[in-house]
C-alpha cells in the first residue's frame, strides 16, 4: 500500500493512493482523493497519534520508519510504514505494509513470556538451555544464583560438570546422556547435588528435555529448582524416625526393667500394680515436659515441679534454669519419683514435714542438686537396699554418669546428686 498524503491543521489528506490501500476502506482510488482522516472513520486517538508522526518527519526532513496501529472497520491493524517528505510541500510520501499478522504473534510470544516469569517466579523455578553442539548455555538469574553467579555472568556446561558433587557426577551425566541418547523421548529429570565456589552444599531438581531436529539432538533445555530444605526435611525425618525407634527401644528396656525389680519386691499384685503404676506415672510426665520441646530437651525446674505436683504445698523447688536433654531427663524424672515415694511412705511427706529441693552449678556444665527432707524425724539405711534407692544409685551412675550420697539425719534423709549436664544435639539425642 502507498499514497501521498497532506497535512492540513489537525487532519490530513489523501492527495493519492494506490488500489490496496483505497480498497482498505472499501473505495477506490479515485474515491479516496481528497478524503481527510475523519471522514475516513478515524479515531481521535488514531488521528492524534498520525498527525505527531507525520508532523515529526517534515520536521526532520529525512526518511523515516515506524510501526503504526490504525482501527479499521472496528478492527485493530497494525503497519510498518515508511515515510518521506516531500520538499516544499506539507506533504508526504509513503509506502506501508500490513504486519498485523507478525505483531499479533509478537504480542502473543509476549504475553507467553509474561506468563512463564510468573510461573518461574510462583514456583521458583529457574531456567537453563545449553546448546549440544557448542556446548554454550544460557541460563536465568535465578539458575545463575544457584550456582553463586550474578546476573549476566556467563555460565557453561563445562562449569556444572565442575560444580556436581563428585559423588553424585557420574549418575548425572549418564542421565543427560541417555536423553542425548533419545531414552524416555530425550526428557529426563535427576536430583543431584552442587558445590558452591563456597564450598557450601545444596540440592537441585533439574526436570528437562532434548531437542532433535532429524534425530539429531541440538539444543536441551529445562527449569532447576533448589530442594536443598527439602531433603534437609526429608533427612530430619529419617533421623528422626531412627532415633524414636531407638528411644522407644530404650523406654521398652526401662519399663521392662522396672517391672521385674517391682515384681521381685513386692508383697503381692496389688502392691506391684501400686508401685508400678507409680513408676510408669513418673515416666509419663517426664515425657509430657521432654513433648513440650520437641523431646530434645526439658527444664530441670519444669521436670521436678511436674513430678511433685501433689505435694506442691510442701516442697520448696529452687535453682537456676538448666536443660537437660532427653535421656539425664528421664533419669532425672524417675530418680525424683523415687526420692517423693520414699517419702510418702517413710520420710517427711507421711508426717507433717516437708521437702527442699535445691540445685545450684558449682562450675559451667556441672549440676548439684540437692534433696532434703525436714520434720521427717531421725532416719536410718534399712538392712538391704530397696529398690528404689537401687535404681537412684543406677539411673545416677548410668543415664547422668554422676555420683551421689545419702545421708540419714535427725530431721530426715538428705540426697545430694552431683552430675554434668549434656549438650542436646537435636530431636531425641541420645
Amino acid at each position: 500500500m502507498a499514497g501521498v498524503l497532506e497535512l492540513r491543521g489537525d487532519d490530513f489528506a489523501y492527495v493519492m493512493a494506490n488500489r490496496n490501500l483505497a480498497g482498505v476502506f472499501g473505495l477506490t482510488p479515485a474515491d479516496i482523493a481528497g478524503k481527510t482522516g475523519r471522514e475516513l472513520g478515524l479515531s481521535e486517538a488514531d488521528l492524534h497519534e498520525g498527525m505527531q508522526i507525520l508532523r515529526a518527519t517534515l520536521a526532520s526532513g529525512e526518511i523515516s520508519h515506524v510501526e503504526h496501529p490504525r482501527t479499521i472497520a472496528g478492527e485493530r491493524a497494525w503497519f510498518y510504514v515508511t515515510m518521506a517528505p516531500v520538499a516544499g510541500r506539507q506533504r508526504i510520501s509513503f509506502a506501508s505494509v500490513d504486519i498485523t499478522a507478525r505483531k499479533a504473534a509478537e504480542l502473543e510470544a509476549e504475553r507467553q513470556r509474561t506468563r512463564l516469569a510468573m510461573a518461574l517466579e510462583a514456583t521458583a523455578l529457574g531456567l537453563w538451555e545449553y546448546n549440544l553442539k557448542t556446548l554454550d548455555a544460557e541460563w536465568d538469574d535465578r539458575t545463575l544464583s544457584f550456582f553463586g553467579l550474578s546476573p549476566g555472568e556467563k555460565p557453561s556446561f563445562k562449569l556444572y560438570r565442575q560444580r556436581l558433587h563428585p559423588d553424585d557426577r557420574d549418575r548425572t551425566i549418564k542421565a543427560y546422556d541417555e536423553a542425548i541418547d533419545g531414552a524416555n523421548g530425550g526428557r529426563f529429570l535427576i536430583e543431584h547435588r552442587i558445590v558452591g565456589a563456597d564450598g557450601a552444599v545444596r540440592w537441585l531438581r533439574n526436570t528437562g528435555r532434548v531437542v532433535f531436529d532429524d534425530d539429531v539432538a541440538i539444543r536441551m533445555l529445562g527449569t532447576a529448582l533448589d530442594i536443598t530444605p527439602e531433603v534437609e526435611a526429608q533427612d530430619r525425618q529419617k533421623l528422626l524416625m531412627a532415633e524414636l525407634n531407638h528411644r522407644v527401644k530404650n523406654n521398652l528396656a526401662t519399663v521392662q526393667s522396672i517391672a521385674v525389680q517391682t515384681a521381685r519386691r513386692s508383697r503381692d499384685m496389688d502392691d506391684f500394680l501400686d508401685k508400678f503404676e507409680g513408676r510408669l506415672g513418673a515416666l509419663a510426665r517426664t515425657h509430657d515436659v521432654l513433648t513440650q520441646n520437641a523431646w530434645t530437651q526439658a527444664g530441670l525446674g519444669a521436670l521436678i515441679r511436674r513430678e511433685l505436683a501433689s505435694f506442691a504445698d510442701r516442697v520448696r523447688i529452687s535453682g537456676p534454669p538448666v536443660e537437660l536433654p532427653a535421656p539425664q531427663a528421664l533419669a532425672l524424672g524417675l530418680i525424683t519419683h523415687e526420692l517423693a515415694t520414699n517419702a510418702a511412705k517413710y520420710g517427711a511427706f507421711r508426717g507433717e514435714g516437708a521437702v527442699s529441693v535445691t540445685w545450684t552449678e558449682p562450675e559451667p556444665g556441672v549440676v548439684r542438686l540437692v534433696w532434703e527432707e525436714a520434720g521427717a524425724g531421725a532416719t536410718e539405711p534399712g538392712e538391704t537396699e530397696g529398690f528404689g534407692m537401687k535404681l537412684i544409685r543406677r539411673l545416677t551412675a548410668g543415664d547422668l554418669r554422676g555420683s551421689h550420697k545419702v545421708e540419714y539425719l535427725a530431721s530426715g534423709l538428705r540426697v545430694e546428686i552431683v552430675f554434668p549436664v549434656e549438650r542436646a544435639t537435636g530431636p531425641l539425642s541420645p
